[in-house]
């Protein structure tokens, strides 16, 4: 068993070694230099999948249905959304996101799936009624999408909303669209996960990575948001701080 999971965590140590140098690079790619980099297109795309693939492998098996579900519906509701623009109001993803399925980056998954996981784990240990946690995680993931979106909309090129609003050029009708998709979701995958610290600090780095470089851009509003999830994030996890941490769930070494 042990000869086991040493071979199993060292690809785990190389992927989440991947993913840290992406992070650290993009970050200080946008912060000091003031854009992405230019010769490497794919490099959004791979650090998104990179997130998603080490929530998979370190969550157990019990729970990856769970996670297809989420990253399913997510996927669906941009699909929708895109040919149809009555979930977040009308938007075309560009060709930065690479490759696309219906018009919408495959990554897309990923991306679904890693908040769910991370948003599910943060309140897990509230102990709250299924119902009360649909409607946080909702709120939570709402709350992300406040960081995420002026930039995936404007400075990264991500995606274009046809019409403008209020908010960094977002309409409105995309965080109520966000809200009822999360609620969705959270209703629909009820079963409590088990602890996955490392989902949680995925999670978190994407918020990070997002008010990192809102903040670079004078994007302050953006910014803080993401700063006031970091703070929530610490305060939610100083219970489980000083918890041993074991990089593979048992059931997921058979």
């Amino acid at each position: 068993m042990k000869h086991k999971l040493i071979i199993r965590s060292l690809p785990l140590t190389g992927l989440i070694l991947a993913y840290v140098v992406m992070w650290i690079g993009g970050v200080g790619h946008y912060a000091l230099i003031g854009g992405p980099p230019l010769d490497a297109p794919w490099a959004a795309s791979v650090f998104l999948l990179l997130a998603g693939v080490i929530v998979v492998v370190t969550s157990a098996k019990r729970d990856l249905p769970g996670l297809v579900a989420a990253a399913t519906l997510g996927f669906i509701a941009e699909i929708l959304g895109v040919h149809y623009g009555f979930i977040f109001s009308p938007y075309n993803y560009t060709s930065v996101l690479q490759p696309q399925l219906l018009g919408v980056p495959l990554v897309m998954l990923s991306a679904w799936m890693v908040l769910v996981a991370y948003v599910r784990q943060m309140l897990a240990g509230l102990k709250l009624s299924v119902w009360l946690e649909a409607v946080l995680a909702a709120a939570w993931m709402t709350a992300i999408d406040l960081v995420i979106d002026p930039l995936a909309a404007n400075q990264l090129g991500y995606w274009r909303w046809e019409q403008s609003g209020a908010y960094y050029g977002i309409p409105l009708h995309n965080f109520i669209g966000w809200f009822v998709v999360s609620l969705l979701i959270f209703c629909l995958v009820r079963r409590r996960w088990e602890e996955n610290v490392i989902a949680r600090y995925v999670g978190l780095s994407i918020v990070l990575f997002f008010s990192a470089i809102a903040l670079s851009y004078n994007l302050w509003l953006a910014g803080g948001v993401g700063i006031l999830l970091a703070l929530a994030h610490f305060v939610l996890s100083r219970p489980v701080m000083g918890n041993r941490f074991v990089p593979l769930a048992p059931d997921s070494l058979d």
